[in-house]
């Protein structure tokens, strides 16, 4: 049974800022996911959001395990809350997530101060969706951003 907010995900999401990545390491990763949002213009400072997502995760890491990673930030800069998806080729055991498993599956959440309920009902979404293996498999599996995409949007 769908979450009440899935609508929220896809209100956040939009085509382009879902990606296959081939980083070979969790902090390329995150720069690579974070240098492509300066097309959304939703963020008036990349270098604030990369160092709050760097910073974030040097406190504690952001892998929830079954091979997932929730990097989040909420800072000023952000115009409205957004959300960025990147599948990776292969899954990075430096990700340091809570089970020890490798990670592939990232959701980079930033948002502003302000929206706090906003931030913290995505994050349950996430968390919500892909409780589910046969989607996290769908999506790991996904060939091509438009369909890690259309597999996001099934979730109506």
């Amino acid at each position: 049974m769908p979450a009440p907010d899935i609508p929220l995900l896809l209100d956040v999401l939009s085509p382009e800022r879902v990606y296959r990545l081939r980083a070979r390491s969790k902090e390329e990763l995150l720069k690579t996911l974070i240098d492509k949002l300066i097309t959304c213009g939703e963020v008036d400072d990349l270098e604030g959001l990369r160092s709050a997502i760097l910073t974030r995760e040097s406190l504690m890491s952001t892998g929830i395990g079954l091979g997932i990673g929730v990097p989040h930030a909420r800072i000023s800069s952000v115009r409205d809350m957004i959300l960025a998806v990147a599948v990776n080729e292969t899954p990075l055991p430096d990700y340091e997530s809570i089970d020890g498993q490798p990670v592939q599956l990232v959701f980079l959440v930033a948002g502003r101060p302000d929206q706090q309920s906003r931030y913290v009902r995505l994050l349950a979404v996430i968390s919500h969706l892909l409780k589910d293996p046969d989607r996290r498999s769908a999506l790991r599996n996904a060939p091509s951003p438009e369909e890690i995409y259309q597999t996001l949007q099934a979730t109506r």
